[in-house]
């Protein structure tokens, strides 16, 4: 018998640089962003909510998402001396 293991979804978090994340249904995440932000929310997949102003994102699409908003934006906050890991 084959068991397969679900991995749990990551961990949304409340901001990472210009970018705010919020959970809208188990299934979604909403991103508001600058407008720089555009390209990488179109390669995750997102759909623009224009009344909203925001990016909604299925969330099994958001960690990769993430990872590449944490790998663009901390290298040039860092460089303006913002630490995005203070609380």
């Amino acid at each position: 018998m084959t068991v397969h293991l679900m991995r749990q979804p990551p961990a949304i978090p409340a901001r990472i640089g210009p970018a705010e994340f919020s959970v809208f249904n188990p299934k979604g995440v909403a991103v508001r962003c600058p407008s720089d932000l555009d390209p990488l929310m179109r390669k995750a997949g997102g759909l623009w909510e224009a009344g909203g102003r925001r990016w909604l994102v299925e969330r099994r699409r958001i960690g990769p998402l993430i990872r590449t908003l944490r790998l663009v934006t901390d290298p040039l906050f860092r460089r303006a001396g913002l630490d995005l890991d203070e609380g």
